[in-house]
């Protein structure tokens, strides 16, 4: 999963990337990356909910402003989590092989896109974490990871 949305996202910013018509328009990058991503994986999965392990799902990906969101449903009340936890398991949801490819990092930096990995529980309960690609690339390259 990780290296379908890695390649996912590397072709799409570099289409992007080299397109006047986006480059001064955050939201609109973040609609039109989230709209190409969801396509891409609707046709690689099939149509949402997508399967990633027994607990997880991710149901939907949408964006709002110059934002990213990646929509879980996880199979477990939300008690049993702590936001620490969320962020951690986000962080395990990025794939750090993002952060070796410089045009890549280079383009979400320049555009402050952020990514919001948003999880709802069994309660009904929605946790979310976020992060930007040079927070999370910078930590990953310290071994905080």
């Amino acid at each position: 999963m990780k290296k379908i949305i890695t390649a996912t996202l590397s072709l799409a910013a570099c289409l992007l990337f080299t397109s006047s018509g986006f480059a001064d328009y955050e939201s609109k990058l973040a609609r039109e990356l989230a709209s190409w991503v969801k396509k891409d994986l609707n046709k690689t999965y099939g149509n949402f909910p997508i399967k990633v392990d027994d607990k997880i799902s991710l149901t939907n990906i949408s964006s709002k402003g110059p934002t990213i969101i990646y929509d879980y449903r996880y199979k477990a009340k939300s008690v049993k989590f702590s936001q620490k936890d969320v962020d951690s398991f986000s962080e395990l949801l990025f794939d750090e092989e993002l952060c070796q490819n410089e045009e890549i990092v280079s383009f979400f930096k320049e555009k402050d896109i952020e990514w919001v990995n948003r999880f709802t529980f069994k309660d009904k309960k929605t946790m979310s974490s976020s992060f930007h690609i040079k927070d999370i690339c910078d930590k990953i390259s310290t071994n905080d990871f």
